[in-house]
Formats: C-alpha cells, sequence, structure tokens
C-alpha cells in the first residue's frame, strides 16, 4: 500500500488533531484518578485491557489488512517501549500535578532527534545542541520552581525523572517506526500497538499488582479511558496522514491549555510561573527542530500513552 500523501493544509485535519489532543488529555486525567486508587501498573493494565476492547470494535468495521511476520516483529520491539512509556507517564500522573507531567513529555521531539542519529545515523543539523540546551534549561527552571515547595528525591525528583523517562522511551518507539517504511495500514498499527502491549503488561500486572480488582472496581472509568485513548490515537493517526506532521504536531502543544483547565477544576492544582516559563523554553525548542525538518513520517502515532 502507497504511503497516504498529506498536503490538506484546510482546517478539517487541525480540527481532528485539537479534537484527538483533548481526548487524550482527559484520558491522562482519568489515568490520573484511578491512580490514586490503584497501583500504576494496575492502571497501565486499565488502559490496555479497555483498550483492547474497543479496538477490537474497530477492528471488526474497518477490517484493517492483517500484519504480516515482519511486521509482528517489528512492533513487538516496539510494544517494548511504548509499555515502558505507558508505566512511566502514568507513575508521573501520579506523584505530579498534570501539567508539569504534559510539559516534560514536550521533551521528546529532543529525544527523537538524539536517537535518529543514534539509531537511524541521520544527520543533525548544529542547531540541535542549542535546541537541547533550551529544552534542558526549561526542565531546571520547572524542577527549581519546586524546589521552594515540598520538593524530595522519594516524591517530585523521581517524577520528573519518569516523565522524562516516559519522553525517552516514546521517542526511541517513534524512532523505530520510523524506521519502516511507511507502508503500514494506521488502523493495523493502532490495533497491532494495542494488543501487543497488552500481551507485555498483564503478565506483569497479574505478578505485581491486582488487574481484576482494579477494572472490577472500576469498570465505568475503565471503559471511558480505553474508548478515550482508542479514540484519540485514532484521531490523531487520520490528522497525521491527511496533513504534513509538523502542522499537526504543533497542536499538541494545545494540551497544556486542557491540563491547566483539568488540573485545576478537578484536582485543584495550581501551577506556579516556572512551569509556565518552563514550557515556553521546551516548546522554543521543539520549534528549533521543526525548522530543521519541516516533514516527519506520516504513520507516526500521538506521544500520548
Amino acid at each position: 500500500m502507497k504511503p497516504a500523501l498529506r498536503h490538506d493544509l484546510s482546517a478539517g485535519p487541525i480540527l481532528l488533531a485539537c479534537l484527538g489532543v483533548f481526548l487524550l488529555t482527559v484520558m491522562d486525567s482519568l489515568a490520573k484518578e484511578l491512580s490514586q486508587r490503584h497501583a500504576t501498573i494496575d492502571v497501565v493494565a486499565i488502559r490496555y485491557v479497555s483498550g483492547l476492547f474497543w479496538s477490537g470494535l474497530v477492528a471488526l468495521f474497518i477490517r484493517p489488512p492483517l500484519p504480516d511476520g515482519d511486521m509482528v516483529r517489528a512492533h513487538a520491539v516496539r510494544a517494548v517501549f511504548f509499555g515502558a512509556t505507558s508505566f512511566l507517564f502514568f507513575y508521573a500522573l501520579k506523584v505530579l500535578p498534570i501539567v508539569e507531567t504534559m510539559v516534560f513529555t514536550y521533551v521528546s521531539p529532543i529525544f527523537m532527534a538524539l536517537l535518529g542519529r543514534i539509531v537511524l545515523k541521520e544527520k543533525v543539523h548544529p542547531s540541535t545542541a542549542f535546541a537541547i540546551l533550551i529544552s534542558f534549561a526549561g526542565v531546571l527552571v520547572i524542577a527549581g520552581g519546586k524546589s521552594g515547595g515540598s520538593f524530595s528525591l522519594s516524591g517530585d525528583l523521581i517524577g520528573i525523572f519518569a516523565a522524562l523517562g516516559s519522553s525517552a522511551t516514546y521517542a526511541l518507539s517513534m524512532v523505530l517506526l520510523r524506521a519502516r517504511t511507511g507502508t503500514d495500514a494506521i488502523a493495523t498499527i493502532v490495533v497491532l500497538q494495542t494488543v501487543l502491549a497488552s500481551i507485555l503488561i498483564l503478565p506483569i500486572a497479574f505478578i505485581m499488582g491486582d488487574p481484576i480488582g482494579a477494572i472490577t472496581s472500576d469498570w465505568p472509568l475503565a471503559l471511558i479511558v480505553g474508548l478515550l485513548g482508542t479514540t484519540g490515537q485514532f484521531a490523531m493517526a487520520y490528522a497525521l496522514r491527511s496533513a504534513p506532521a509538523a502542522r499537526v504536531g504543533v497542536v499538541d502543544y494545545t494540551s497544556l491549555i486542557w491540563a491547566s483547565i483539568i488540573g485545576m477544576v478537578v484536582f485543584a492544582e495550581w501551577p506556579g510561573i516556572t512551569v509556565y516559563a518552563g514550557a515556553a523554553l521546551i516548546i522554543l525548542a521543539s520549534f528549533l527542530l521543526l525548522r530543521q525538518k519541516k516533514t516527519l513520517p506520516a504513520h507516526e502515532l500521538p506521544s500520548n500513552p
């Protein structure tokens, strides 16, 4: 199958991407709520078991092409890093305000640039080093702003490392996806990704947690989490298929708006000015990278786990 063209500059793909970012941010807020009552590994299990249910329904209606052996092997490696991304991200949500967790995930383009150089031997523009320094400064601004409060090794600092770690593992999974030919069907990727991640996560969850108890006690939220995650992933993926990825990717930063509103209204979290100052630096670093490379693969999926 030939890669889809991505020259649609109308408002349609952008609005679709905005919807996807909103749905995924709401899903993250529900995951944060669940993490107050369940272990992180159980919340991850909820995400993928429910996602498996909704992805299965989608597959019944869309009937995407079946993956071949090569595709399964390639995405099985990605599933390891994608599962790690989910665990680290949900842990960060548990111990950090939702806005801060979102901001730290904006570092992923920096990791993609570095890993692209290491794994795919892609050329790196000299200004990438400058972008990395700006991004690192943004992280320090946010972390420094917390030092005036209850900043501790057992809480905030580990949460920051977890959020940054989720950005790194997500970036690696995307670099591995970039190594593909770009011919994999979007629906097949989304469904296969959920299936493989579930196969990886569930045995670990049964050993370390109580996924059945978590799902049965919060099954309405579990269903909603899976629905939001699956719908959000498809919305972002189809937006990326229709329009240039650099154009659609900018929409991801609107999650800062949704996360701020949800954090204040639902969790009574009032971010300090240092959070937004750090976010501005990190986003600036990402835009420097966007100027270097205007287009990305059409099949790259949203950054949210």
